[in-house]
This record gives C-alpha cells, structure tokens and sequence, in this order.
C-alpha cells in the first residue's frame, strides 16, 4: 500500500522502471499469442522476452533523472 505521505517520483526514469511489469506481460502474452496462430512458439520465441526487458533497461539508464524525489 502506498503511503499517502511520501510523494511519488514522477522524473522520467521512474515512470520507465514502472512500465518494466506491464511491458513484461504485454510481452509474454504476444508471444503466447503469436505461438497459437503461428509455426513460432515460446521455446524458440522467449529470447524476445530478453531483448525487451534490456530495450527498458536502455531507455531507463539513457533517460533524465531531473526531478527525481529518492521516493
């Protein structure tokens, strides 16, 4: 539960990091959803997973920390 007091960090590498988890299962739902309707499945498909979670973490590091609260 968040607490009320302490104030949310809204600098841009904050806002990235708390994308990582939706992109993440954004992410695993296509690759299950292209492995039902194509040849690829996510034994030959999970690298993906790999690639979109550093593709974050790039953008994270190269991101501005103006702003940032420590929160």
């Amino acid at each position: 539960m968040p607490d009320p007091n302490k104030p949310v960090c809204r600098c841009a590498r904050c806002r990235i990091r708390m994308l990582m988890g939706p992109i993440m299962l954004i992410t695993i739902g296509v690759i299950f959803l292209l492995g039902r309707f194509t040849d690829y499945g996510f034994w030959r498909l999970w690298p993906v997973i790999l690639l979109v979670a550093g593709a974050v973490q790039l953008a994270q590091s190269s991101s501005s920390n103006s702003g940032h609260t420590g929160a």
